[in-house]
């Protein structure tokens, strides 16, 4: 990886501080902190663990793939921003070698493994961001100037030299942290869980492999010699394959019992449910998305899905935005309006139900039109779709007053009118005074 723009001065650490970062880049630091930059750098990277635990694998993936799934674009105005390069780069190819899924995938999956994720944003010569290189979390260090209290990034390359990056040109998407700096990983969370689960696999594997089943003898005799007890063995072995493996006549007392193991011990099948809800709780997500329904319970697959998007999925989603929106935007972008957005609705589509339900109230409602569903749905815009609709059961309470006529049918309207033009009959049915004056004759 090359350096994608020249260094100014104003780039660079100031004062003292910023002297002795510059150093300790260029020459790899002191002894204390080449040291601690090279364990860091020569440790496994934790997604290797990932392959050897199916509790691990399940989680980073729902996680990975829910957060992928879901579309990301630049807003203004309520509205895509079409036009905008940033709405190209960050929805459609982030990087020459990923689409936006495999991009936000990958990004995610390196922050569920290592703690924390980086993506460098390379401009090009006019200074517009080109595209967002994910770096490689093992070779990645922050530092912090004690000068200006900013965030600087120290990554070693392929042949062992190091560049200081600003933190303003890399995206940086973390676990929980106890620094703001680096996140924590969750693999060193579930360390001794891992560890625990895989002397326990172990254990199961010793037990498949040793005696599960056989037959007891019992010989009257006492003090047998080593000889003897072979020949007893042997006798009875020849007697049992000679009656075809069914009946066994035994003789001078010999008596013979079958005795049985469980393959695995009872014990041992809960230690798989144990490890599924550490890991659970560890990456915050309900026991049931990792398989562990004890104790489910609620009654429809959404409710299920809502308590996934509001424990989990909701924190990182903002996270995301947050950090985009800080990153990517420039002063006067954000002043214009401008928003980077994940459009959370995605995931709720899969209920046609909840989907359906939703949409009627939206133009029921008048807070949606019904070309804007149409679009959610993949669905040719109507002609007429484009205003917002309202129910005539509701309406404001004003309306009901000032002009109650609204309420009455299209018939009862023009009499209404007409009584008020005085030119018509005052009932509306057109009898109008004559029906007072035939109860007067009536009467």
């Amino acid at each position: 990886m090359a350096w994608p723009w020249s260094r100014q001065a104003r780039d660079k650490p100031a004062g003292r501080n910023g002297r002795r970062a510059r150093n300790e880049a260029r020459t790899g630091g002191t002894r204390e902190r080449r040291g601690l930059d090279l364990r860091f750098i020569n440790r496994p990277r934790a997604d290797r663990t990932v392959e050897g635990n199916e509790a691990i694998y399940a989680a980073v993936s729902r996680i990975s793939n829910t957060i992928a799934s879901m579309p990301v674009h630049l807003y203004k105005d309520y509205k895509i921003a079409e036009s905008h390069p940033l709405e190209r780069l960050i929805s459609l190819r982030p990087h020459p070698n990923f689409t936006a899924f495999g991009w936000k995938q990958t990004m995610e999956v390196l922050r569920n493994t290592e703690g924390t994720c980086y993506a460098l944003m390379v401009p090009d010569p006019l200074g517009q961001i080109r595209r967002l290189d994910i770096l490689n979390p093992t070779r990645v260090q922050a530092l912090r100037d004690e000068s200006d209290d900013s965030i600087w990034y120290q990554v070693t390359m392929d042949d062992g030299s190091t560049r200081l990056l600003p933190g303003s040109q890399v995206i940086c998407i973390k676990h929980m942290s106890a620094n703001g700096i680096k996140g924590i990983r969750p693999i060193d969370v579930l360390r001794r869980s891992l560890d625990y689960d895989t002397q326990v696999k172990e254990m199961s594997l010793d037990q498949l492999d040793g005696i599960n089943n056989g037959i007891m003898l019992t010989v009257p005799s006492v003090g047998l010699s080593q000889e003897q007890k072979e020949d007893a063995v042997d006798r009875f072995l020849e007697t049992y394959q000679q009656s075809g493996k069914r009946v066994v006549i035994l003789e001078g007392g010999m008596t013979a019992t079958n005795f049985s193991g469980s393959q695995v011990d009872a014990q041992l099948l809960d230690v798989e449910r144990i490890t599924r809800n550490r890991v659970a709780t560890v990456y915050n997500l309900p026991p049931h998305m990792l398989g562990d329904y004890t104790g489910t319970s609620y009654s429809t697959a959404e409710q299920q899905m809502m308590e996934f998007l509001q424990l989990t999925i909701s924190p990182i989603v903002e996270q995301w935005e947050e950090e985009l929106n800080s990153k990517l935007l420039t002063p006067e972008d954000y002043e214009a309006g401008y928003r980077f957005r994940f459009d959370i609705t995605a995931l709720t589509r899969t209920d046609v139900k909840t989907t359906a339900e939703r949409n009627q109230m939206a133009i029921r409602g008048g807070w949606r039109t019904p070309n804007e569903v149409r679009q959610e749905l993949y669905l040719p815009p109507d002609p007429l779709g484009n205003q917002l609709m309202s129910s005539r059961d509701l309406i404001p309470l004003r309306i009901a007053v000032e002009t109650p006529e609204m309420l009455l049918g299209s018939q009862a309207a023009a009499a209404k009118r007409g009584d008020d033009d005085g030119s018509g009959a005052g009932n509306g049915d057109g009898t109008g005074g004559d029906s007072e004056g035939k109860e007067d004759e009536t009467e």
